[in-house]
């Protein structure tokens, strides 16, 4: 969340930051949608959505699928527990959650890009 907003220009307050900790480990370590894919929509929310019911809500939609579709081609899963493995301790679980994070920054980045 933060690379992707950082990239686009915008800082996030610290309150922003605290609200996606609990998307981590597939929510709460429930192993269920992938915490980087949580905070690759709050991002493109941060930087393309709407602010008022008025505005089109279709443009973060249209963004946010195109970046759900990357990151599932790429990685073949959306499921915190497929990527994972169900593997929260060992080393090699910092290594893979890294690259998903890494992977979901790339996708978000040119989701939003090709607005």
């Amino acid at each position: 969340m933060r690379g992707v907003c950082h990239a686009q220009g915008i800082e996030l307050v610290d309150q922003a930051k605290r609200a996606a900790t609990p998307f981590g480990g597939g929510i709460g370590r429930s192993e269920d949608l992938c915490g980087a894919i949580s905070g690759g929509v709050i991002a493109i929310g941060v930087c393309g959505g709407r602010a008022l019911s008025s505005e089109d809500r279709l443009v973060s939609y249209d963004i946010g699928g195109r970046f759900y579709k990357l990151f599932v081609d790429k990685f073949r899963s959306a499921s915190c527990k497929v990527l994972n493995r169900s593997d929260f301790k060992s080393p090699e679980h910092r290594i893979r959650c890294g690259q998903y994070v890494s992977g979901a920054t790339v996708a978000a980045i040119q989701a939003l890009r090709e607005k």
